[in-house]
C-alpha cells in the first residue's frame, strides 16, 4: 500500500513514541465523540484503521505538523 506508513513508522517520522501516537489518537476520538471536530483535528493527524493496523499517509502527517505543530 504505497504512501501509507504504520503507527511505528509514523512515530519514528515524528520523533515520538508509538504509545504517544495511540494516546493522541484516543484523545482525538474522545473529542469527536464529544462533538468537538476542531479539537479532534488538532490533537491527532487523520489515520486509517485496517484490521488491527493503524496507518497514516506521510503527506497527512506533514500537513498536520505544518498546521498544528508547535513552533519555537
Amino acid at each position: 500500500m504505497p504512501g501509507y506508513i504504520t503507527a511505528q513508522q509514523a512515530a519514528a517520522y515524528l520523533s515520538c513514541s508509538t504509545q504517544h501516537i495511540y494516546n493522541i489518537r484516543n484523545k482525538s476520538k474522545a473529542a469527536l465523540k464529544a462533538g468537538d471536530h476542531q479539537l479532534a483535528k488538532k490533537l491527532s493527524p487523520e489515520s486509517i484503521k485496517l484490521g488491527n493496523k493503524l496507518l497514516f499517509e506521510k503527506s497527512t502527517l506533514d500537513t498536520w505538523l505544518r498546521k498544528y505543530g508547535d513552533r519555537t
